[in-house]
This record gives structure tokens, sequence and C-alpha cells, in this order.
């Protein structure tokens, strides 16, 4: 499955990926490789923070 359009977290870089949890398409530096989710899902999994609003 291709990935096309601006990531939804920054809203400026191109989406390379899809979050496995909430699907949102994302940029190479807001995927969290290790979880398969956007940063926003991975900070919330690991009870932390996430980077900011959308």
């Amino acid at each position: 499955m291709s990935v096309t359009g601006l990531c939804q977290i920054c809203e400026s870089e191109q989406a390379q990926f899809t979050c496995d949890r909430c699907g949102a398409l994302v940029c190479q530096a807001h995927y969290d490789p290790s979880t398969g989710y956007c940063t926003e899902c991975a900070a919330e999994v690991r009870g932390g923070p996430g980077p900011g609003p959308r």
C-alpha cells in the first residue's frame, strides 16, 4: 500500500508511514518503528506526553 500526503502531525513533511494504532499518515520523524505507531500514540502507550497538537 502506498502512503501519500503530508504528515498529519507536522503537516510539512511527506508522509511515509501509517500508524498501526490510529491510522494517521506520518513522516519518518513522527513514526516510532519499535511500536509501528505515530509518536503521539507511542507516547500514550508508554504513559508519557505526546509531541504536541496535530
